[in-house]
């Protein structure tokens, strides 16, 4: 009876142990700029990398419209770099999730000479009605998600396609 004790006593404990290193882990936090392009046009850009929210835009600033080209259509875009945290992760698993959207590591990290790179860049669309972007990265496999929300600031303003401002 003793012996079953044990036994049982010893199952759990590395049951529980097994189970608690299965979790997925947190990181730090992924590095958000503004595009090298500054798609969008010149905005006030601040990151919180605590919150992970994205503050774009100002009093008086104004979104400019983007003629589409082979990455996006046309419209008010605001272009963003996201790096990831400086940890040696395989990156061959990270996922996106945009707009409904799941995207593969082959389909939104970019590639320079054939090799993955630990960035990528995204061109949300946005609009007086829809000034808040979400989307979601998972970095590598065993890893937290870690989700990021962009907002334009009140006040600013949007360009529309015949160069006017609203």
């Amino acid at each position: 009876m003793k012996k079953m004790k044990i036994l049982l006593f010893l199952s759990i404990f590395l049951s529980v142990f097994v189970f608690a290193g299965c979790e997925n882990r947190e990181i730090s936090s992924a590095k958000v700029f503004r595009d090298d392009a500054k798609v969008g046009g010149s905005l006030s850009f601040v990151y919180d990398k605590n919150d992970r929210k994205i503050f774009v835009g100002g009093e008086g600033e104004v979104v400019q419209f983007s003629q589409g080209n082979e990455i996006f259509d046309s419209g008010t875009r605001v272009g963003l770099k996201v790096v990831a945290p400086d940890e040696q992760l395989d990156l061959s698993s990270a996922k996106l999730e945009m707009n409904g959207i799941n995207y593969a590591a082959d389909e939104f990290l970019e590639r320079v000479n054939g090799d993955l790179q630990r960035y990528f860049v995204t061109y949300p669309l946005v609009s007086k009605q829809n000034s808040n972007v979400k989307f979601c990265v998972t970095w590598s496999e065993g890893i937290k998600k870690q989700c990021f929300e962009m907002r334009v600031v009140d006040g600013t303003k949007f360009m529309d396609e015949n160069g006017e401002i609203n």
